[in-house]
């Protein structure tokens, strides 16, 4: 599993992108089941509630490429 190390507003943009991503008809999603996409825009969104209010420091995001863990620093 991939790590990185990332400013807050950067976690932040990560999820965005991930969450833009999964909203769009692409082919990464296409073989995703409703309910698979429901879950992961759900997961998405309390991410970024977290990160935004400083509440969680590190978390797993799920990616094309296989999952990466990010760590946020103070800002």
């Amino acid at each position: 599993m991939e790590e990185v190390f990332v400013s807050r507003s950067s976690a932040v943009a990560r999820i965005m992108t991930a969450r833009q991503a999964l909203l769009k008809d692409s082919a990464e999603v296409a073989d995703m089941t409703d309910g698979e996409k429901a879950a992961r825009l759900e997961l998405l969104d309390r991410l970024l509630f977290d990160v935004r209010a400083g509440r969680t420091c590190d978390f797993t995001m799920p990616t094309p490429n296989g999952d990466v863990r990010i760590f946020v620093s103070e800002d």
